[in-house]
């Protein structure tokens, strides 16, 4: 993942833990970017990594989602095939995917996913 990426995701996940501190453990990010070497990317997708996960996985069932799926993108920052991919397997059980570009953004769409029933 990029820094403006890194840090946007960082920042979210802070305002999600202080504004949604009884429901932080229901946010998750999967550790399946950034660069390692040969040996533990091996390990890594050995263990069930696949590229292209989301970067957050928010397990609260709303609306009738299971689960909302997260993928943090910069502003110019482009979904890439094995994104897309995923997108198509999670909206397919019923989760709702969304990419979240800014920090209001994320916001936003936290706040409205869990006012739903």
């Amino acid at each position: 993942m990029r820094h403006e990426e890194e840090n946007l995701q960082k920042a979210c996940v802070s305002w999600f833990d202080i504004q949604y501190r009884h429901m932080k453990d229901y946010l998750h990010h999967s550790p399946n970017g950034g660069r390692r070497n040969t040996i533990e990317a091996a390990r890594f997708k050995a263990m069930g990594v696949r590229a292209g996960f989301p970067d957050l996985v928010l397990m609260i069932p709303r609306g009738g989602h299971p689960f909302l799926a997260i993928e943090m993108k910069s502003k110019d920052g482009t979904v890439r095939e094995s994104q897309k991919h995923f997108k198509e397997i999670f909206e397919r059980v019923g989760a709702l995917y969304v990419v979240v570009r800014t920090f209001e953004d994320f916001q936003a769409t936290i706040n409205e996913y869990l006012s739903k029933p």
